[in-house]
């Protein structure tokens, strides 16, 4: 009798430790996956799109062009030769085309050009003038034209497109408010009119009619010796 009951107890001793042990994974499989941490799928980020150079725009020679004068400047229109205006008499203002840059600022897939050129009556003002221009039935058509102001305090920086809007960049602490330009130094960080600390990001979308300004604009720190340093290199 004694040895029939030594199995049965060895069998159900067995059968205890098995279940204990299966309880036991299963509680520690349920609390290693309340343990770890929930992994959200990568952000599908869009690439930049590649410069199309073949764009239809980027074959209008802007260096000969006929520009009309921005408000500041004047009326009527001027031409440029080889990029430049030459001064005719006394009181004439000379022009100098700067910079060009293309990209879709007005989400319709096609590139628009945008180009700052620089006039000089005899004055100290460092300011550019800013045209935005895109084509239609092939032909050149104006967007947008304003005046900057001068250096550090409104000066042209930059203009260029960005996830198919228009960014503009002026040194100073600027603004973009009912359709007019607000240009001051940064407070705190003023060095004078001929050194930038700062410039101020803003972004344009366009309407259909005309760019809008969107949000609010970004304000960023600028080391203009730094700068200074790192054009002379790249001139050397």
């Amino acid at each position: 009798m004694r040895r029939k009951i030594i199995p049965i107890l060895l069998l159900l001793v067995s059968t205890f430790v098995f279940s204990a042990c299966q309880k036991s994974a299963a509680e520690n499989t349920q609390i290693e996956s309340q343990s770890l941490p929930t992994i959200s799928p990568a952000l599908s980020i869009s690439p930049t799109p590649a410069p199309n150079l073949d764009s239809p725009i980027r074959k209008i020679d802007f260096e000969n062009f006929s520009y009309p004068w921005t408000d500041n400047q004047g009326d009527g229109n001027f031409t440029l030769k080889n990029g430049k205006k030459a001064r005719v008499g006394e009181g004439d203002i000379e022009a100098t085309l700067q910079k060009v840059e293309f990209g879709d600022v007005t989400n319709d897939g096609e590139e628009e050009a945008m180009l700052n050129i620089y006039p000089w009556s005899g004055g100290n003002c460092s300011c550019d003038m800013v045209f935005i221009y895109t084509l239609q039935n092939k032909t050149p058509k104006l967007l947008w034209s304003f005046d900057t102001w001068d250096k550090a305090d409104g000066g042209f920086k930059r203009a260029y497109a960005e996830n198919s809007e228009l960014i503009v960049e002026l040194f100073g602490d600027d603004k973009f408010e009912n359709d007019e330009w607000e240009f001051d130094f940064p407070k705190g960080k003023v060095s004078g009119y001929c050194c930038p600390t700062a410039y101020t990001k803003i972004r344009f979308k366009w309407n259909g009619e005309k760019f809008t300004a969107q949000g609010t604009p970004e304000l960023f720190d600028y080391d203009w010796k730094k700068e200074m340093k790192n054009k002379l290199e790249k001139e050397k």
